[in-house]
This record gives C-alpha cells, sequence and structure tokens, in this order.
C-alpha cells in the first residue's frame, strides 16, 4: 500500500518549490511548534521527545534533518548537525535559531547533494506528506546513511487527526475558542492544504521497507490512539 496523494492539486516539479514556500508561510510549522492549541503542544512535545530518544544521537554522531523547518526539532538534537529544507522563509527561521551550532542548507529532500554514506543519523520529521514523491525521499534518506546508521521517520496518522478534528469542529465554539486562545489557525483538513499524500502505517511501512528495517514504530500519544507514527529504521544490505 503507498500513501494515498492527490492528483488533482496542480503542483509539480516546476512550481514546487514556490508553492511550497507559499505554504510555509500560510501554515508556518515555527506557529505550530510554539504557538498552537495547548493539546496540539502537548502533543508535538512527546513526538518530538519521541524522535529524538529513538534517534539517539551523541556528540560524536553527523546527524542530518531532512526538512528542517524552522529547525524547532534540530535545536533539540545533539551531534554535529546539519538541516535542509527548500522554503526559504523556513530556512530563514533556522538559521536564527541555530546560529553555528548547526550547517543549515537549501536542498530539495528528493535529490541531496551530499555524498554516499555521509550521516551517522538521519531522520525526517513530518515531511513525506508534503512532498512530490515520498518514496524518493526515503531511498536519498538511505543513500546518504552510512550502513550503520540509524533513520527516524515521523508522519502523521491523517485518518485518526481529520476523526479527531471533525469531532471537535462540530462543537459550537470549541474551534474559535482553541484558536483565539493560542493565536493559531487550525485548518479542518490539511491534505486539503499542504498535504499531498495521506499517511498511515501500511503507507509508512510500504515507503520505507524497501530500504530498512523498521526496529521500532511507535505511536504517539499511545500504540492505541497513533495520532502520529514515529520508526526507528535499519538500512537494509545494498
Amino acid at each position: 500500500m503507498s500513501s494515498h496523494s492527490h492528483p488533482e492539486r496542480h503542483v509539480d516539479a516546476g512550481n514546487f518549490a514556490s508553492w511550497n514556500d507559499e505554504m510555509a508561510r500560510a501554515h508556518d510549522p515555527d506557529l505550530y511548534h510554539t504557538a498552537s492549541p495547548l493539546p496540539v503542544r502537548l502533543l508535538e512535545r512527546q513526538r518530538v521527545r519521541k524522535v529524538v530518544s529513538l534517534l539517539a544521537a551523541t556528540d560524536q554522531h553527523t546527524v542530518l534533518e531532512v526538512g528542517c523547518g524552522a529547525g524547532n526539532v534540530l535545536a533539540q538534537v545533539r551531534g554535529r548537525r546539519t538541516g535542509i529544507d527548500l522554503s526559504p522563509f523556513l530556512l530563514e527561521k533556522a538559521r536564527s535559531r541555530l546560529g553555528a551550532d548547526a550547517t543549515i542548507l537549501e536542498m530539495n529532500a528528493e535529490s541531496l547533494t551530499f555524498p554516499d554514506e555521509s550521516f551517522d543519523r538521519v531522520y525526517c520529521s513530518e515531511v513525506l506528506e508534503h512532498v512530490l514523491d515520498p518514496g524518493r525521499v526515503i531511498a536519498e534518506i538511505r543513500r546518504v546513511l552510512k550502513p550503520t546508521g540509524v533513520a527516524v521517520v515521523s508522519v502523521p496518522n491523517e485518518g485518526l487527526i481529520n476523526a479527531i478534528k471533525g469531532r471537535v469542529f462540530s462543537v459550537p465554539g470549541a474551534t474559535w475558542l482553541l484558536e483565539r486562545r493560542s493565536g493559531y489557525a487550525m485548518p479542518q483538513h490539511m491534505e486539503d492544504e499542504w498535504h499531498l499524500h495521506e499517511m498511515d502505517e501500511p503507507s509508512l511501512r510500504a515507503l520505507v521497507v524497501p530500504h530498512f528495517h523498521v526496529e521500532t514504530l511507535a505511536g504517539v500519544p499511545h500504540g492505541r490512539v497513533p495520532i502520529r507514527y514515529v520508526a526507528r529504521l535499519r538500512p537494509r544490505g545494498r
């Protein structure tokens, strides 16, 4: 099973970079981490802790974040850090946040310019649903990861998220109250906005298994309520 794409969205290689930057400005992930409604921020903190824990990076490791956004997660990771993103808007925020503590580069996740086997740790956090070809991103992560390295991938469980949002949006005044208190507007369906693919556990496994062994697949906040999936991966032999 592969991720469910939305072909009616007129986004292709020719306009993807500009469209992605427009979406980044409209749905600023920095504000998602820092100014979204409290339940969302608590879930996000738990997800980030799981990403960092499964990555298990040390100060000696070379670490790459594929799709670093505003650097919110990269700032919490140990190691000799590099972050790549395609959005100038987000890259400026990441450089401001991390300064000289990390190398921040403009780069397409589907065509990384690093040599093979460059990094001890590579992670990709809530990015695959935004790209044109998630399978290509996973293949690139495998290519630049050392044979003894670890990759971590995180995706939203879109169906469950939409079901929860549907209940929240159905309560009169609930959405207005959450947004008024937080200052962050929540789209009802992100696949109508910035998400090009609808992810779930089977689609995540289908993407990674050709290139990786799945060591751990954790649901956040809980396995019975997996609003997010975080996977720790080991590279398959070539």
